[in-house]
């Protein structure tokens, strides 16, 4: 770990980077997630530290900010998605396809290509293609202005649902390479999960929410600011917490602690609120992803690596983009949530490091589950954009709106 010197010098260094970076992709109309991971590229092993021979970016000092960043964003998305429209057996659906097509193809691509590689092997590179990374679609659906869309509470309902049953294929996948199935641990971890997201909810809602409602008047009469936020921002870190030790991702509660707290009259203040500190926090976690990324890694695998690539974003828009029409979505929809659940970088990213870290594959495949990560992260916000229209405007989910608020009697703000 660096230095304190070192650790202000490089914090600096990365948002002045991600402010250059904005103001460049804007330029070309592309979203601004884009710039953040190239930057990061740039800035890491595989371009500058292989030019200069040393890490410019130390990545332990960005590790945290950059987690701190996933939940902040997820939080923010959470803040601003109806919690009626996001958990629906239609998203359910989209994304048990979205698991079930990668997986198979993944496996079958490795046992076709790779001859040589385990059926564990095989099992697992399948396991890193199913979980979405909805941090980079949720920042392009964010930046259009979408969040509410129909097209972006599927994608979103879905990742959620997506993210579990990752964790879920993860468990088989290191059950084979170790020699057997833990079908009790799975089930934990199914049930877990499911308790934890509807009894984090109803407690949420019923409770929670009034007693940040309650704070943030209390606060306000003794001219105290922001007492609402804070608290209702440690209960998105309590949640986030909880989803880690359940064996989920963090990101996961960090979600659906947003969506409980998008219930009440307060949400945004907190909207906004959260936006300055994301605007910190979000930048050096996509810049983060670009810099975990080093191409000397791949070696001879670049043309698996490929064509993994383009299956992990022909078997999302088959698998999601189809459940999605059959639903009732139009075509265009359809694909649009199909490319939406395409990119795979977080958890992909972690199942790829708990498959290196326990010897299930080697630096190698590794690399390949990064290169497909990272590029799929870059090519999706460009497609997505094209398969929404850059004239799009929100299509509102008429089944259920922001019903059922609550209030609290809290004076306006000062």
């Amino acid at each position: 770990m660096a230095d304190d010197a070192t650790l202000w010098f490089q914090l600096t260094l990365l948002l002045v980077i991600a402010v250059l970076s904005h103001f460049f992709v804007t330029r070309f109309r592309q979203p601004m997630v884009i710039g953040e991971i190239v930057i990061g590229i740039i800035i890491g092993p595989s371009v500058l530290g292989a030019l200069l021979g040393f890490e410019i970016i130390d990545p332990d000092i960005i590790n945290v900010i950059a987690q701190l960043g996933a939940i902040v964003l997820l939080f923010l998305i959470g803040l601003e998605s109806d919690l009626k429209k996001i958990y629906t057996s239609r998203n359910f659906v989209i994304a048990l396809g979205g698991v079930l097509v990668p997986w198979v193809v993944g496996y079958a691509l490795v046992v076709w290509l790779l001859p040589q590689e385990s059926m564990a092997q095989a099992i697992f590179i399948g396991a890193t293609m199913v979980a979405t990374s909805v941090s980079v679609t949720a920042a392009v659906l964010m930046e259009m202005g979408l969040i509410s869309d129909e097209v972006g509470c599927a994608i979103l309902g879905a990742a959620v649902v997506d993210d579990i049953l990752g964790m879920v294929v993860l468990g088989i996948a290191g059950g084979f390479a170790q020699g057997g199935v833990d079908v009790t641990g799975i089930l934990y971890l199914i049930v877990a999960a499911v308790v934890f997201i509807v009894v984090g909810i109803l407690i949420g809602t019923r409770f929670l929410s009034k007693i940040v409602c309650r704070a943030e008047k209390e606060g306000r009469e003794r001219g105290i600011e922001h007492t609402g936020f804070i608290l209702a921002f440690a209960l998105a870190l309590f949640y986030a917490y909880i989803s880690e030790v359940i064996g989920i991702s963090a990101i996961v509660g960090a979600f659906v602690a947003g969506t409980v707290f998008a219930t009440t009259p307060l949400r945004k203040e907190f909207t906004e609120a959260t936006k300055y500190v994301g605007a910190i926090t979000i930048p050096v976690f996509f810049i983060s992803l670009g810099v975990l990324f080093d191409i000397s890694g791949l070696s001879e695998l670049i043309v698996f690596a490929l064509i993994l690539t383009v299956a992990a974003m022909l078997t999302k828009v088959v698998g999601c983009g189809v459940p999605a029409k059959l639903f009732g979505m139009t075509a265009r929809d359809s694909l649009a949530v199909g490319i939406g659940m395409a990119p795979r970088l977080e958890v992909a990213l972690i199942i790829a490091l708990y498959g290196l870290q326990k010897g299930i594959i080697g630096e190698g495949l590794y690399s390949v589950v990064v290169f497909m990560g990272v590029a799929t992260a870059l090519v999706t916000p460009y497609l997505f954009k094209r398969a929404l229209g850059k004239d799009r405007r929100p299509k509102p989910v008429t089944t259920c709106g922001r019903q059922g608020e609550e209030t609290c009697s809290a004076p306006p703000t000062r």
